[in-house]
């Protein structure tokens, strides 16, 4: 049977030129034959409540994100365990989950795509009942995080200048955390719960990580001389940040916080203000993705 898809497309995500974007390729998708339909966003969470209407009246199209991580969060969330598969599109500023896969951008390249992509059963986290699927944390990032959602610019060059800003004004957080039932205690640059292995633009936070594995990589940054800063963006880039002498990293099941210096915590890119204790967890299998 062919497939047909039904499109949710965030107009803002990423570089903000999406329209443009879905014109091209629109064109695409007609000259190879897709049946589609498509919807724009209008708000955040727009997309979580359109998939669920699709989830309650029954579909047997693909449903198909266009966006950031959080758009692919907010329609992943809506179809976990369902049966139901997504592709997706990727938009946004990082894009980890589809670098990590190879998932394609250019509108050419998406037909074949959507049309040959094997359902790929992957792994999802939870924080307080709440989705991830690449990345989840406290610390650095959630500050920057937290930064960058409330910025009027995106894109990789305002995240870097929120990155550089924030860095040498930080002096880490304090926590007390149990990984499958193992105290954790002490000072933190950050600490980020991995289902994929790179927070995005291929920066490797968690470079074992398998989306496939029914675990989530837990890495552990202490504090750190601002000296050696060059070396530590060599080693996230460069896929070995874990072999750091201040590094840990762990493959854990379960994480229960217990207190936390900072408030802030993110979740694919989104900033969360989540409260304690924070449990944490993976759900094996729980969502089907086509791949290339």
């Amino acid at each position: 049977m062919q497939r047909t898809f039904q499109f949710i497309l965030n107009p803002v995500a990423g570089p903000g030129d999406n329209q443009s974007f879905w014109r091209s390729l629109k064109k695409h998708l007609l000259a190879s034959g897709i049946e589609f339909k498509k919807k724009n966003t209008k708000r955040q969470g727009h997309a979580t409540t359109w998939t669920e209407k699709r989830v309650k009246k029954g579909t047997d199209s693909i449903i198909v994100s266009i966006g950031g991580d959080g758009t692919f969060n907010e329609v992943a969330t809506s179809l976990l365990n369902t049966g139901l598969k997504m592709a997706h599109v990727p938009r946004g500023s990082g894009n980890g989950l589809a670098r990590m896969l190879k998932i394609p951008s250019k509108p050419k390249k998406i037909p074949a795509y959507l049309q040959k992509g094997i359902p790929l059963k992957i792994d999802a986290g939870k924080l307080n009942g709440k989705s991830f699927f690449c990345t989840a944390g406290f610390g650095f990032d959630a500050l920057v995080a937290h930064h960058f959602e409330n910025s009027k610019t995106r894109g990789l060059k305002s995240y870097v200048l929120y990155t550089l800003k924030a860095f040498f004004n930080y002096e880490g957080v304090k926590a007390d955390f149990e990984l499958d039932g193992e105290l954790y205690s002490g000072s933190f640059f950050t600490v980020t719960v991995a289902n994929a292995n790179q927070y995005g633009n291929n920066a490797f936070i968690a470079p074992h990580a398998d989306l496939q594995d029914g675990l989530l990589d837990v890495t552990m940054i202490r504090p750190f001389s601002k000296w050696i800063t060059p070396v530590v963006v060599l080693a996230l880039f460069g896929k070995w940040i874990h072999r750091l002498p201040f590094v840990e990293t762990r493959k854990i099941n379960k994480m229960e916080i217990h207190s936390l210096s900072s408030p802030y915590f993110h979740r694919d890119g989104e900033t969360d203000l989540a409260e304690l204790p924070v449990k944490i967890e993976v759900l094996p299998g729980a969502l089907q993705l086509l791949v290339q």
